[in-house]
């Protein structure tokens, strides 16, 4: 049976050398650690990953691999592995990574928006 974990990496280029590293999340708890670590030092790239554990895929199986880099989802990482690009399990964190892209720019500009017209009622 296959399984897919996440990790968050303080520093995508070398997860287990430099920075923090935690492993063995879900997604959203993946996403919340990756913001923690944005929070509190960006500057050694930091990103969130995944981890595919898949027989039928041997080649590729257990390999950390790049998820969202740079601000977005890494999808040319992603794609360069046809079993990842290809994987229904890699296919619906896609997904569920653009929801909650999409979900949390809707509330950024809905902060923004009520920010503006607060500070308009001073």
């Amino acid at each position: 049976m296959a399984e897919i974990t996440f990790f968050a990496a303080e520093c995508m280029e070398f997860p287990e050398r430099l920075g923090e590293l935690r492993e063995n999340l879900t997604l959203p708890e993946a996403v919340n650690v990756y913001m923690t670590i944005c929070e509190r030092n960006g500057s050694y790239g930091p990103g969130i990953g995944f981890v595919l554990r898949d027989e039928s895929i041997p080649d590729y199986s257990g390999i950390k691999w790049p998820f969202y880099q740079g601000r977005e989802i890494a999808q040319d990482s992603i794609d360069l592995i046809p079993a990842y690009r290809e994987h229904p399990l890699v296919k619906q964190a896609v997904e569920d990574m653009k929801a909650y892209l999409e979900k949390s720019g809707r509330e950024r500009k809905e902060e923004r928006s009520m920010e503006r017209s607060q500070g308009a009622g001073r």
